[in-house]
């Protein structure tokens, strides 16, 4: 699986101003378009259809779409998110006139074809909150078929859509990989001072396996410079290289949990096809499917994890979050999901457990009484998201085939995933109820916070680990643009982020160990 670095850059964009004029017009304008009588179910069949409208126009692939797009600037961007937060602000405090009618005008500007990022971040999104009715409640049968009527909504993306934005982003931005190939130094280097011959790598949600080729290509170099200095020269005649070898031979092991059969199935036809082209190297993948069970006991289901004593064992957790988002029904199951991983993990006693989060939100947890339970992890999605889509400017131009299909098949679905999870939450925890317990928020769990809580303790990112990241994001950037490694920590090392332009942190890395002998109890054992 070779991935390319190329980079197609496109340094153009937009610029203007909106004038107080315009704003003020354009609020008399969705006064007046949510104003019309006939209650509720009138005033959610008329949104919903503006939101249909909205779709046909990416359905009907109209050049003219951008064109004709209010294009306003930094302040007209400002604007879009603006109202995406009013419109969610207002739907958590109950006025559903006030949210209709922002979430009515974002539909009026945005666009997934528009020139400036907002416009298509604020489509996509506006899209997922009608979707997920966290904003658009319920509406009567005669309403929804009346907006159904008006423009079908289109069909999400379907899996082989999916692995083919996903490709394309991975290969276009350094998000991804940057997050695989630093995960991957620090792995080697747990692997090189755990003084063994054998790895193991267990990876919470193995996807697509798009981070493993460069792993197995840098054993299998290690592999071959050892046989090289203690191998016979008789030995490069058998097969997998292990002749008369003073030591054995280097082994790779991953064990890749994913929810989908197919998928992990995939995966390990690719990576074995990968391997088969590495001889210096013995490599294995098992796959094991994580299973929610439905009922009154409804949890996680899993075969155990089998572990060889002899091997260095390695935890990779790379976007740990997303994976709890898509695969979990209920946030009962989430919050079981994630304490029985890190339960698992402690019995693993891995060496390293590597960590990669991406930034869409702050603490995980809040205490005391909840004031919104819906608008922080919101505007953290937001923040994230918009600064992906901008960054792919950066990486496509704005004319790009790709750059559509990955917002659309991709981040679109990234986000529609995101507001599904927020919604439900919100319907379990959102109303009513004790007010005065610690609150989950799920788009915004805080991965580092539980690691502290289940008895991890941080370990320094070495210098090697740093160099690389930078060293790719050169390649990729040439040098240039708004990507940007950031480090944190009292000695600068204890955490990486790669940011863009101001100070938007899109992914952060950190490693971790079990923590030495304390007098403090692990919350999870």
């Amino acid at each position: 699986m070779n991935l390319t670095l190329s980079l197609a850059i496109n340094g153009g964009g937009t610029s203007g101003t909106t004038k107080k004029r315009k704003l003020l017009r354009d609020s008399v304008v969705v006064d007046d378009v949510m104003s019309c009588d006939g209650g509720d179910h009138s005033r959610v069949a008329r949104l919903l259809q503006a939101r249909e409208r909205m779709m046909a126009r990416l359905e009907a692939d109209d050049t003219r779409v951008a064109a004709a797009a209010p294009d306003d600037g930094s302040a007209g961007s400002l604007r879009l998110m603006h109202l995406l937060l009013s419109s969610v602000a207002a739907a958590e405090s109950g006025d559903a006139h006030a949210a209709a009618a922002a979430l009515h005008e974002v539909y009026r500007r945005a666009s997934f074809r528009g020139g400036d990022p907002a416009q298509r971040v604020a489509a996509y999104f506006a899209d997922a909150l009608a979707s997920s009715r966290l904003v658009i409640r319920s509406p009567s049968p005669a309403a929804a078929a009346a907006a159904a009527a008006a423009s079908p909504s289109p069909s999400p993306p379907t899996r082989a859509e999916r692995f083919l934005a996903y490709t394309m982003f991975y290969q276009a931005s350094p998000i991804y990989q940057l997050a695989h190939f630093t995960a991957n130094q620090a792995i080697v280097e747990a692997f090189e001072s755990g003084g063994r011959r054998r790895l193991h790598v267990v990876d919470f949600d193995v996807s697509y396996g798009f981070q493993w080729p460069s792993l197995i290509q840098s054993m299998s170099h290690a592999a071959a410079s050892t046989s090289t200095s203690t191998c016979t020269t008789s030995s490069s005649s058998h097969d997998g290289g292990d002749g008369d070898c003073a030591e054995p031979p280097v082994s790779l092991r991953i064990t890749g949990l994913g929810t989908n059969p197919d998928e992990l199935r995939q995966t390990e036809a690719r990576l074995a096809r990968f391997a088969s082209g590495c001889p210096n190297l013995r490599f294995e993948f098992e796959g094991i499917v994580v299973v929610d069970d439905d009922g009154p006991d409804s949890g996680r289901r899993h075969e155990r994890i089998k572990v060889d004593d002899d091997a260095t064992v390695v935890v990779n957790l790379v976007f740990p979050a997303a994976a709890a988002h898509q695969s979990s029904t209920t946030t009962s199951t989430r919050d079981e999901a994630c304490s029985s991983a890190l339960a698992r993990i402690r019995s693993l006693n891995p060496s390293l457990v590597f960590l990669v989060e991406k930034d869409g939100g702050g603490n995980a947890t809040s205490r005391g009484r909840r004031s919104s339970i819906v608008l922080p992890p919101f505007t953290a999605s937001l923040r994230y998201f918009a600064a992906v889509f901008d960054s792919l400017h950066e990486c496509l131009p704005a004319d790009s085939a790709e750059r559509l299909a990955i917002e659309r098949n991709h981040l679109g679905a990234e986000i529609s995933d995101a507001m599904a999870s927020l919604a439900d939450y919100n319907n379990n925890y959102g109303g009513g109820g004790d007010d005065h317990h610690m609150v989950e928020l799920p788009t915004t769990s805080c991965w580092r916070q539980m690691m502290e809580r289940a008895g991890f303790e941080r370990v320094e990112l070495s210098s090697r680990t740093v160099s690389q990241a930078k060293l790719l994001l050169k390649m990729k950037s040439g040098g240039g643009g708004g990507f940007r490694v950031m480090m944190e920590g009292e000695g600068g090392s204890s955490a990486m982020s790669l940011g863009w332009r101001d100070s938007v942190q899109l992914i952060t890395a950190t490693g971790w160990r079990r923590r030495r002998r304390s007098t403090n109890k692990p919350a999870f054992s």
